[in-house]
Order: C-alpha cells, then sequence, then structure tokens
C-alpha cells in the first residue's frame, strides 16, 4: 500500500508492503512522487528490489562531493558558476538514492530550472547531472538523465548558447533601482542586489567574480582590482589577473561598500547561482521580458567601446582571452553611432 501526502512545498510518498521494510521519500512535485512509488512497487513484485536506504555512498549529494573530491586530487578546480550549479544538484537530489531516481523527477528538476535560467544554461546543468551518474560507475536499471536529456532536446528545452544581443535599457535599470529600494527613506536598508547590478554595468565582471569580490582584493591607489579569473594555461584553470577600475567602476564600488558594510565579502548570499536567481525573480515581477544577469556584462563591455577604448583595453578589463571571444559581447546600438 502506498500514500501520497502534501507537507509544506513537499509531496511525501509511503509505501508498506508486507515482507519489506516501510520506504519514505519526499519530492518537490506530487507526479515525482508517484513516478517513485511506482517504481518501488513494480521493484517489490518482481523481487528485484534491494534496499538501498542506508547506503549513503548512492545518493546523489554524496556521489556530486565525491566527484568534485576526485578532480581535487589531480588539481582540477571546479570554475565557481559550475560549482554553483552542482550544489543546486546536491540540494534538489538530497537523500536520493541513484537507485530511486526517476524520469519524472529528473523532468520535474528541470522544469524548476528553466523558470529561472537560459536554455543553454540548463543544457549546462543537465550535463553536470549526467557527469556525475557516470562518474559514480553505478550501474542501474535506466539511464532516466540520459532518457530526459534526449526529451529535453527533443522538445527544444535545452540547446547551445546562442549569440545574444540584448542590452537593459535604461528604463529597466532605473525600475530594477526602484525595486532594490535605493531611493526609499534612509533608515531602511537597500536590496544588495542593486549593487551587483550597478557593479556588473560598470565593470563587465562576471557573475563568479562579483560573487568572490573581496574588498580586501581592490587597490583604491592604484585603481585595481585582484580578480581570480579562468586560465587555460595555468595548472589550476585559473589565475590571479590585475584589473583597472574604469569609468564608473571605483564609484560603484564605493557606494556597494558605503551601504553595505566593511566585512571583506560585499555580497554575501551563498552560491553564485543566487545571485541571477534573484535577478530573474525580479525581472519577472517588473514585467522586464528577457533580461539576464550577465547580459549587463555585454552592457559594460559595450560602454567602453562607446566612449572610445581600443579592443586591446577591452581586452584587459574583461578577460577574454580571443578577440573572437570578445566580439560576442559588443553590441553596440546603432543610436549611439549615427553620424560618427
Amino acid at each position: 500500500m502506498a500514500t501520497i501526502t502534501k507537507r509544506g512545498k513537499k509531496w511525501k510518498a509511503q509505501i508498506r508492503i508486507k515482507g519489506y521494510p516501510q520506504q519514505t521519500q519526499s519530492f518537490f512535485t506530487k507526479a515525482a512522487a508517484a513516478s517513485w512509488v511506482l517504481k518501488i512497487e513494480s521493484q517489490m513484485d518482481s523481487h528485484s528490489w534491494v534496499d538501498v536506504s542506508g547506503t549513503r555512498s548512492t545518493h546523489i549529494d554524496y556521489l556530486v562531493d565525491r566527484l568534485v573530491a576526485e578532480n581535487t586530487k589531480f588539481e582540477i578546480v571546479t570554475p565557481v558558476p559550475k560549482m554553483g550549479q552542482l550544489n543546486q544538484i546536491k540540494k534538489y537530489f538530497s537523500g536520493v538514492s541513484i537507485h530511486d531516481m526517476t524520469y519524472d523527477m529528473v523532468m520535474d528538476f528541470a522544469a524548476m530550472r528553466y523558470k529561472t535560467i537560459s536554455a543553454s544554461t540548463l543544457q549546462k546543468q543537465m550535463y553536470y547531472l549526467r557527469q556525475v551518474v557516470e562518474a559514480s560507475r553505478i550501474t542501474t536499471q535506466e539511464n532516466v538523465v540520459a532518457q530526459a536529456i534526449d526529451e529535453l532536446k527533443r522538445k527544444k528545452v535545452i540547446k547551445g548558447s546562442v549569440w545574444r544581443t540584448r542590452r537593459p535599457t535604461p528604463s529597466e535599470l532605473e525600475a530594477l533601482k526602484f525595486e532594490c529600494g535605493i531611493y526609499k527613506g534612509s533608515n531602511e536598508k537597500p536590496n544588495w542586489l542593486w549593487y551587483a547590478i550597478d557593479i556588473a554595468v560598470h565593470s563587465g565582471l562576471r557573475q563568479g567574480e562579483i560573487h568572490e569580490l573581496k574588498w580586501s582584493n581592490v587597490c583604491w591607489e592604484k585603481d585595481l582590482v585582484r580578480v581570480n579569473r579562468k586560465d587555460k594555461d595555468s595548472e589550476t584553470g585559473k589565475s590571479w589577473k590585475e584589473v583597472p577600475l574604469v569609468e564608473g567602476v571605483r564609484e560603484a564600488l564605493l557606494r556597494a561598500q558605503n551601504d553595505l558594510g566593511q566585512g571583506d565579502y560585499p555580497f554575501t548570499v551563498r552560491t553564485t547561482a543566487s545571485i541571477s536567481d534573484k535577478f530573474a525573480k525580479m525581472t519577472k515581477k517588473l514585467g522586464i521580458d528577457d533580461l539576464r544577469f550577465h547580459d549587463l556584462r555585454h552592457e559594460a563591455i559595450s560602454r567602453m567601446f562607446e566612449r572610445g577604448m581600443r579592443v586591446e583595453q577591452v581586452q584587459v578589463v574583461s578577460g577574454h582571452s580571443s578577440l573572437e571571444q570578445l566580439s560576442r559581447y559588443v553590441n553596440l546600438r546603432a543610436e549611439d553611432l549615427a553620424g560618427m
């Protein structure tokens, strides 16, 4: 006998079958709970079910940690954006055994993430989940992650990255500023998100670089900030770079330091993805369509070119390893070039 009940934001499924220990699992959707019940009951009926509830080494969150640990043994650094997505996988599938993971469970995870991230980012996250499963070297009856990826591709829900030309308009930035409470009374603390936005549109720093920003790495006297950036020539995959504080960046950093306090980290949210997730929720609330936090990097780099900075100068600031990569971020407005 099986029961499925709503407990807060989750659905709790319980299975009681004579001759087997009671099985309990929680899910974010009723469909995922029902799919799990059907799978476990079918295995019990055919006497192929194996109790893995006490086997920590089969849990998805453990397998994520094991993948990262194995990479660390060989000094392979997991990039901050990837680590953020792996942490989301850990949180969603916490306590779920790889043997109990169902197709519906994976699809529900994809549907949840699709609400706040792009198709290309979702594709990366699904590939990370597949990597976790494959790296475990655990044989399962079905490869539900591969099945889900094939279906998401067929539905065109996931796909490779495309060149974007989206830039925020002045009115959209003003709306975000107002929503973050910048214009409220002095007794009310503004939302930290605005300062991440403010720094992004002036500096061109990546989301992960903003999340990892430390005041101790800002050299105010020389107008430089030290950033740990991707470096394909480095053994660790990253190296420290000195990035100049171009026009507007120093002021944006000072605004953040003044309002967010003097703690070493201006942004204390737990993961890098917290920034883009909160940004997505706010733009949705304001009715701002198809604007992502990463588009603010496009905005900053485009502004640099519009101010007359040379390509090689912008490249030092942006950190692009090639001019071809940099060209993808240059979104000049036609009206800004008229009459030149």
